[in-house]
C-alpha cells in the first residue's frame, strides 16, 4: 500500500506516502491542504488553537463515533479512514455560518480570534458526544482551551446557551441532527464506518508505518522488526511533553487491534483493554460507581476528569498514560498513582512467547517493555469499609501536571485500621511510589491525634523530593503529602468539631455565571450601541486571514533563528557547514551579512548577537530552508563555539551585589515635604514586596513574511507598531523606507509584546527574502517566543509609610528596583511605573525611588499596563499593611484615603473630574460588602482549615494621546455608496475595526453593514504611532471621523441640491459632479499637563477561599465598577475589562517565569510549565458595571479607553487570599501579622505562608 485516504468536510484526500511520518494532522491541514482556519501555536496539546473534530470508527463497535482532539499532535498517517471536520467545513460566510459560530461571535466570544476556531470545534465535538448538554458539562469541557483576550466568560456564556439549564438570554438547544452526525462522506448516508478499518503497510523515507487489525498482527510486526527502534502510537499525546523522543524506524497504529479494545464486568473486578481512552475509561467508571465494591470509581472519575484536558482525553488512552509511567519513572501519572493505590493489575502480552502475564502495576513500572505489549487493566472490587480518596493538586485549576498527587485506600471499621492500608504519591521522586514507612505504622492503628500527628511526620520524613527549578520546593511537596494524608485521616475520624470538618473536603466549584450592566446612547447609534465586533463570525469561521494564514508564495523559504544557549558569553566562531549540508536547507545569515545590525533607538538594539551573548535565547543567526521541518532541524545543526562562558546575572539581587544598576536611569520624585511628616505620623509600618515575569501569551506567536517586489519588499507583519518594524525592515538592508511595503492584516493578540519585539522578525525575514531573492516567512515556534523575546519586568520594592490613627496616611517611601534585562532603554519602564504608585489613594507626602538593574536577560517590553500593574501590587499593598497594623479592615482604611475631586496626584495632574469616590460608593452598595465582610468573618469563624478573604481594589489609569497620532482615509464608491476605511490602528482583539466603523457610520448616517475597514497597509496610513497604551481605538476612531466629516462637508452642497435622495443616490450624483469621495485626516490629539489627558477609574471588590492545608484557591465572587465615559462600545468595553482582570489574575497569582540558573536558559517555555488562567480560574460568580451619565470631557466622543486599566484590579485576588491566609495564621499562631507580598502568590506560595507543622494538626 502506498498511500493513505480519509475525508475533510466531505472531500477526500489521498495522501501519497511521501510526507515524513512525524507529519501531524495540523501540519498537512495547513500547509498541504491549504485549511487554515484550524489555527497552530503550542504543538503540545496545551492551547486548543488547533482543535477539530474526528469521526471513526472504533476497532470494539460499529458505531461511529465523534469527538474533538487537538490536530497538532494527531499524527497525519493515524487518521486513514477517518473523517476530519475542520471550522471552514461546518460553516462560513458562503454556505452560512453554524449555529456555534453564531452564537459564539453574538455573545462577543471572539476578540483576537486566534483561539475561536478551536473553541467552536471543541464544542462542535461535545455536542456530537451529548446531545442534551447542561452548564456543567460546558464548563468542564474547555479545560484544554486558552483563550488570552476575553476572560472566558463571554465564550461560556455563548456555549451555555446551547444548554439545557443555564439561564443565559438567547438559550437555544440545537437539534443534534443539524450537526450531520455519521453522515458518510461518500454517499450522504448513515456511514458503516467500513472505511477506517483496514490494514496499513507503509514505507517512508526508509522509516515504516503499520496498522495491525489484530493482536497476531501486531505480535508478527514486532517480531520481524525486532532489531529496529518501535513507537506504538495510539494518542501521540505524549509527545507534547517529551519531544524529542525518537527518531524511530517503525511506527505501529494501534487503533485497529481489536484485542486492546474490551470491556469485562466479574464479581471480583472489572477489566478494560489497555486501548480504552481515557474518555471512554471516564464512561465506564461513572455507569459502575453505584455497584457494590466499586464505589470507588466515583473518586477515580472525578481525578480523571482533571487529567490533561478533554481533547487529550479523547485521543488519550489509558495504555498510553501508563507507558509514559514505564518510561519516564519520574512522570506524575494520574492513572498509574489513582489505580496502584486502588490494587490494580495490568495484564502484558509477550510477543516472542505469545503469552499473556498478570501483573501489578508496581511491577509493570520496573518492567522491561520491549517485545511487550500492554493489553488490559484489572480493577479490583473494594471490601465494604475501604477509604478510598485521591488528590491532584496543581498550579491552576485544570489542564496542568500535579505538584503532587496522592491516593489512599485505607481499610477502616470504626476508626480502626484493619490491616495495611495503601498509600501512593507522585511528583516526589522517580523512584517513590508507596509510602512504605507511613503504610506500615499505620496497619491496624487505632486512629487518634497522637497517631494522625505521627504519621504526618513519618510521611514527610520518608519524603525524599527530588529539586529541580521546574519542580515546587521539596519542602511544599512534603508538607503538601502531610496536608492530604490529614485530609484522609480527618474524614475517617469524622470530627464533631464543625470548625475542622471542612479541612477533610476539597474545594468545590459551581457553574460560573456572570453579569452586565451599561448605558446606552441611543441618540448616537450606531455608536455607543452594544454590538459584538463585526469581523466576529469569520473569526469563528476561521476565514480571518493571520500573516502566518497567508497562502505560501511560489518559492517560499521559511526561516528560524538559531538561539544561544548560554547566558553571557564570547562567541568565538559559528559553523553552520552541517546545516547547510542538510538537503532542502539554503541559507545561513548572520550579523555580518545584515548591512546594519544595530538599530537606532526606538528600535531594538539589534538583531543578531555578534561577539558578546547578552542573554540565554539572544538570536545569533538564521536559518532558511524550503520547510519549516527542515529549518527546525537544520537550526539544531548549527555548531557554536563560546571562548568564554560567564555565570549570568539573573536576580535583583545578583545586579544589585554585581553593581550592575544603570545608575544613570535612576529617577526620584517627591512630592510634599517627607522628610517632615514622618516626625508627625502616629505610626510606621516598612515591609517588601517582590513580583516575578510575565509573558504576554498571545495566541497567535510571532510571525512575518517578507516578498521581493520588482522595486521593493512586500512585508507582510503580525505587529502594533507597522511603522517601527517598516523602519527596522529598511535599515537592515540599507534601504529607504518606501523598499518596504508594510501590511498588518490583523494580529492574534498583542498586549504589548508585539510593538517592539516584531522589530526582530520584521528585520530577519526582511533580511532573508532581501539576500536570498526569495520570499521568506520567519514563524516562531512557542518556544524560540517565549525565550528569545521579552517579557513584564520583574521588580521588588521596599516601603514605608506613615499614617495616623484615624487611618490617614500621611507619607510613602518607596525604594523600586526593576530587572530592565540587558539593555537601559528598558528603565523606561521603571520610570513609568513611579507615576502610578499612588493608584487612587491621596497621600500628601511621597519620596519614590526607581532603579534599574541590568541582568542577562533579553530587554523588557510592555506588557499589558505596564505601570499600573507594578504599583497597584505596590500601593494596594502598604494600604492592607497599614489596615493590619490598625486592626482595620482594608476596605474601610482603604475608603479613607481615597482621592477626592480637584486633588493633585502623585505626577502632579489635578484630578478635574474624579468619579473614584463615587464608584466606591456605588460598587460597595451594589456588591453588598458591608453585609459580605461579615460573611466572610462568619465563615472564617466556623472554618480552621478553610478560609476567605474579601478586600477592595482601585485603579487610576492615565491615559496619553503620545506620538504622532492614528490617521485615517475614508473612502466613499460613487457607483453604490460603500464605504471602506484605512487606518493607522491595528486590530489586534480590540475592537478597533468595529468602533472606527461605528463611528464613520454614524457620521455619515448610513448602516454599519456599509462600512469597510480594510488592513493596516503602510502606503495608505503611514507614520503611524504605536498601537498600545489602549488609545488606539479612539484615536483611530478619531481620525476616521474626521475624514469623514470632511466628505460630509464636500457632500452637503450635493444634499442641499437633492434634499430627497437617498444614500445611493447621493453617492452617484456627488461623484458625477466631480466631487473627491476620498478623504484623510490624522487624529493630532496634544498629550495633557502634565502629559496626561485623562484618567480612567475602576474599582473591584474580589472575594476569594483557600484551602489551608493544600493552598488551593478559587474566585468566589468579583464586582468590578468602571467609569469609560459614554462608551463607544459598551459590549466591547466590558469584554475588554473581562480580559484584562484575567490576565491579571495569571500575573498575580498562576503565572511565573522560571531560569536555568547555570546558563541562564528559560525553563517555563511552554504550556507545560507556563499557566495561564483556563475557563475555571475566572470568578464563579462575575459581576461588571459601567458608571452611568459621566461623561468624559476630555476623551473622544465623551469615551474613555478601556484596554488596560482592569488588570490591576485583579491585584484584589492575590490580597483576599493573603487575608485569609493570615486569618489561619492568627487562629493557628495567634500572630496577627502581615505576610510579605510576592506575586505571583501561587498555590504553593499561598500554601507555604501558613508555616503548617504537626503540633497544629488536631481532630
Amino acid at each position: 500500500m502506498t498511500d493513505i485516504r480519509f475525508h475533510i468536510n466531505g472531500k477526500e484526500h489521498i495522501v501519497p506516502g511521501n510526507l515524513p511520518l512525524t507529519t501531524s494532522l495540523n501540519e498537512y491541514l495547513r500547509e498541504q491542504a491549504g485549511l487554515n482556519g484550524t489555527k497552530v501555536m503550542c504543538k503540545e496539546a496545551g492551547c486548543g488553537c488547533c482543535a477539530v473534530t474526528v469521526t471513526n470508527l472504533p476497532a470494539d463497535s460499529k458505531t461511529l463515533e465523534t469527538y474533538s482532539v487537538q490536530s497538532c499532535l494527531t499524527p497525519l498517517y493515524a487518521v486513514d479512514g477517518w473523517q476530519i471536520s475542520t471550522v471552514e467545513g461546518i460553516g462560513n460566510q458562503s454556505e452560512g455560518f453554524h449555529p456555534i459560530q453564531e452564537r459564539i461571535a453574538k455573545f462577543n466570544g471572539t476578540q483576537c480570534g486566534y483561539c475561536t476556531p478551536g473553541m467552536v470545534m471543541n464544542m462542535y465535538g461535545l455536542l456530537h458526544q451529548k446531545a442534551h448538554i447542561t452548564a456543567q458539562d460546558v464548563e468542564d469541557s474547555f479545560d484544554g482551551n486558552i483563550c488570552r483576550c476575553t476572560g472566558y466568560r463571554p465564550i461560556l456564556d455563548a456555549m451555555k446557551s446551547f444548554s439545557e439549564d443555564a439561564h443565559i438570554p438567547g438559550r437555544k438547544s440545537i437539534d443534534i441532527e443539524d450537526l450531520n452526525k455519521n453522515l458518510c462522506p461518500k454517499t450522504g448516508e448513515t456511514c458503516p464506518g467500513t472505511c477506517s478499518g483496514r490494514s496499513l503497510d507503509l514505507k517512508v523515507n526508509g522509516a515504516c508505518w503499520y496498522r495491525p487489525t489484530s493482536l497476531e498482527e501486531l505480535c508478527n510486526v514486532m517480531k520481524v522488526n525486532n532489531d529496529k527502534k518501535i513507537r506504538l502510537v495510539f494518542g501521540n499525546t505524549s509527545s507534547g511533553i517529551f519531544k524529542n523522543e525518537g527518531p524511530f524506524e517503525i511506527y505501529v497504529d494501534l487503533h485497529q487491534v481489536k484485542e486492546l479494545f474490551w470491556f469485562e464486568t466479574l464479581e471480583t473486578d472489572v477489566k478494560l483493554g489497555a486501548a480504552t481512552t481515557l474518555t471512554h475509561f471516564l464512561k465506564r467508571l461513572r455507569g459502575h460507581q453505584e455497584k457494590p465494591g466499586f464505589k470507588y470509581f466515583s473518586q477515580i472519575h472525578k481525578h480523571i476528569k482533571v487529567v490533561a484536558n478533554v481533547m487529550v482525553r479523547n485521543s488519550g488512552c489509558i495504555a498510553g498514560n501508563l507507558m509514559i509511567k514505564n518510561h519516564h519513572n519520574e512522570f506524575p501519572s494520574d492513572i498509574f498513582t489513582t489505580l496502584e493505590a486502588a490494587g490494580a493489575n495490568v495484564e502484558v502480552f509477550d510477543v516472542k512467547t505469545s503469552e499473556k502475564q498478570t501483573i501489578s502495576l508496581l511491577d509493570f513500572v520496573k518492567l522491561n517493555m520491549r517485545n511487550k505489549v500492554l493489553i488490559a487493566v484489572i480493577l479490583p472490587r473494594l471490601a465494604e469499609g475501604i477509604v478510598y480518596r485521591s488528590f491532584k493538586i496543581t498550579p491552576r485549576w485544570q489542564n496542568a501536571h500535579a505538584y503532587v498527587n496522592a491516593a489512599f485506600k485505607i481499610p477502616v471499621e470504626e476508626q480502626v485500621i484493619q490491616g495495611r492500608p495503601s498509600i501512593v504519591l507522585g511528583g516526589i521522586n522517580a523512584d517513590m511510589i508507596h509510602a512504605t514507612k507511613t503504610e506500615d505504622f499505620l496497619t491496624n492503628k487505632s486512629l487518634s491525634l497522637a497517631v494522625v500527628k505521627e504519621a504526618y511526620c513519618i510521611l514527610r520524613d520518608e519524603l525524599v523530593p527530588t529539586e529541580s527549578p521546574l519542580e515546587s520546593s521539596s519542602k511544599y511537596r512534603k508538607d503538601l503529602a502531610g496536608g492530604l494524608l490529614y485530609k484522609v485521616l480527618l474524614g475517617i475520624c469524622n470530627s464533631k468539631s464543625q470548625r475542622l470538618q471542612s479541612g477533610s473536603e476539597n474545594l468545590h466549584r459551581p457553574v460560573s455565571s456572570g453579569l452586565q450592566t451599561y448605558q446606552e446612547m441611543k441618540s448616537e447609534f450606531p455608536l455607543k450601541h452594544a454590538m459584538p465586533k463585526k469581523t466576529s463570525p469569520l473569526q469563528a469561521s476561521g476565514e480571518a486571514v493571520f500573516v502566518n494564514d497567508m497562502p505560501k508564495f511560489q518559492h517560499e523559504l521559511f526561516a528560524a533563528f538559531v538561539l544561544a544557549d548560554e547566558g553571557s558569553a564570547t562567541i568565538e566562531s559559528i559553523d553552520a557547514s552541517q546545516a547547510l549540508a542538510i538537503p532542502g536547507v539554503t541559507h545561513f545569515f548572520s550579523a555580518k551579512d545584515a548591512q546594519h545590525n544595530e538599530f537606532p533607538s526606538p528600535l531594538a538594539p539589534r538583531l543578531f548577537a555578534s561577539k558578546e551573548v547578552l542573554y540565554n535565547g539572544e538570536p545569533l543567526g538564521m536559518i532558511l530552508a524550503e520547510t519549516p521541518a527542515l529549518a527546525k532541524e537544520a537550526i539544531q545543526k548549527v555548531k557554536v563555539t563560546y571562548s568564554e562562558i560567564r555565570s549570568p546575572i539573573l536576580t535583583i539581587e545578583d545586579s544589585l551585589a554585581q553593581n550592575k544598576e544603570f545608575v544613570n536611569r535612576r529617577k526620584t520624585n517627591v512630592v510634599g515635604n517627607p522628610d517632615d511628616a514622618w516626625k508627625s505620623v502616629d505610626q510606621i509600618v516598612e515591609g517588601t514586596v517582590s513580583m516575578g515575569s510575565q509573558y504576554h501569551f498571545y495566541m497567535e506567536t510571532q510571525v512575518c513574511l517578507a516578498v521581493p517586489s520588482e522595486d521593493g519588499i512586500d512585508l507582510y507583519a503580525s505587529t502594533q507598531n507597522s511603522d517601527n518594524c517598516q523602519a527596522a525592515a529598511s535599515h537592515v538592508i540599507d534601504q529607504p523606507m518606501n523598499y518596504v511595503n508594510i501590511t498588518v492584516p490583523r494580529v492574534g493578540g498583542g498586549f504589548g509584546g508585539k510593538s517592539l519585539d516584531s522589530c526582530t522578525l520584521a528585520a530577519g525575514s526582511t533580511l532573508g527574502a532581501y539576500l536570498s531573492k526569495r520570499p521568506v516567512r520567519l514563524s516562531m515556534d512557542l518556544s524560540t517566543n517565549i525565550r528569545s523575546l521579552g517579557k513584564r519586568p520583574p521588580y521588588k520594592a521596599t516601603y514605608k509609610a506613615g499614617f495616623n490613627k484615624d487611618g490617614k496616611v500621611q507619607v510613602i517611601e518607596i525604594d523600586m528596583m526593576m530587572d530592565v534585562g540587558y539593555h537601559e532603554g528598558s528603565s523606561y519602564f521603571t520610570v513609568y511605573s513611579l507615576s502610578y504608585m499612588d493608584m487612587c489613594y491621596y497621600v500628601p507626602n511621597w519620596k519614590v525611588t526607581g532603579r534599574s538593574m541590568m541582568t542577562n536577560k533579553r530587554f523588557m517590553v510592555a506588557v499589558r499596563a505596564p505601570g499600573s500593574v507594578p504599583a497597584a501590587l505596590i500601593c494596594e499593598s502598604i494600604f492592607e499593611h497599614v489596615a493590619r497594623a490598625l486592626n482595620k479592615h482594608p476596605i474601610l482604611l482603604k475608603e479613607l484615603n481615597l482621592y477626592e475631586p480637584d486633588q493633585t496626584d502623585l505626577s502632579g495632574h489635578v484630578l478635574k473630574n474624579c468619579t473614584v469616590r463615587e464608584l466606591w460608593r456605588r460598587l460597595k452598595d451594589t456588591a453588598e460588602v458591608d453585609a459580605r465582610i461579615r460573611q466572610v468573618d462568619a465563615f472564617n469563624q466556623e472554618n480552621l482549615w478553610k478560609k476567605r478573604g474579601i478586600t477592595m481594589t482601585t485603579c487610576k489609569y492615565g491615559m496619553i494621546y503620545f506620538g504622532s497620532g492614528h490617521g485615517a482615509t475614508v473612502t466613499i464608491f460613487a457607483r453604490d455608496g460603500s464605504v471602506q476605511v484605512s487606518q493607522g490602528g491595528v486590530e489586534m482583539g480590540q475592537g478597533l475595526y468595529t468602533k472606527v466603523a461605528q463611528g464613520v457610520a454614524h457620521i455619515l448616517g448610513v448602516p454599519i453593514e456599509n462600512i469597510k475597514v480594510r488592513p493596516n497597509q503602510g502606503i495608505i496610513s503611514p507614520n503611524n504611532i504605536v498601537s498600545g497604551g489602549s488609545i488606539a481605538s479612539e484615536s483611530s476612531m478619531q481620525a476616521a471621523i474626521g475624514a469623514a466629516e470632511i466628505l460630509k462637508e464636500r457632500m452637503q452642497p450635493i444634499r442641499e441640491k437633492f434634499p430627497d435622495a437617498d444614500w445611493k443616490e447621493l453617492c452617484q450624483k456627488s461623484g458625477a459632479s466631480k466631487v473627491d469621495l476620498t478623504a484623510r485626516f490624522l487624529n493630532k490629539h496634544e498629550m495633557g499637563t502634565p502629559y496626561c489627558n485623562y484618567h480612567t477609574y475602576c474599582v473591584a471588590v474580589t472575594e476569594t477561599e483557600v484551602d489551608i492545608l493544600t493552598g488551593e484557591f478559587q474566585i468566589r465572587r468579583v464586582d468590578i465598577m468602571a467609569d469609560y465615559g459614554e462608551s463607544l462600545n459598551p459590549m466591547i468595553d466590558v469584554g475588554q475589562t473581562e480580559g484584562g482582570f484575567v490576565m491579571g489574575l495569571g500575573c498575580f497569582l498562576t503565572e511565573d517565569t522560571l531560569f536555568d540558573g547555570k546558563n541562564g536558559r528559560i525553563l517555563t517555555d511552554g504550556t507545560w510549565n507556563y499557566k495561564p488562567p483556563t475557563t475555571k480560574d475566572i470568578p464563579i460568580d462575575w459581576r461588571i458595571h459601567l458608571l452611568p451619565d459621566t461623561p468624559n470631557p476630555s476623551g473622544v466622543r465623551s469615551s474613555k479607553a478601556t484596554g488596560e486599566p482592569s488588570i490591576a484590579l485583579s491585584v484584589g485576588g492575590l490580597l483576599a487570599n493573603k487575608m485569609a491566609v493570615e486569618n489561619a495564621r492568627k487562629d493557628l499562631f495567634d500572630k496577627d501579622d502581615f505576610i510579605p507580598v510576592v506575586a505571583p502568590f501561587t498555590v504553593e506560595r499561598t500554601q507555604q505562608s501558613v508555616g503548617l507543622s504537626e503540633n497544629l494538626l488536631t481532630l
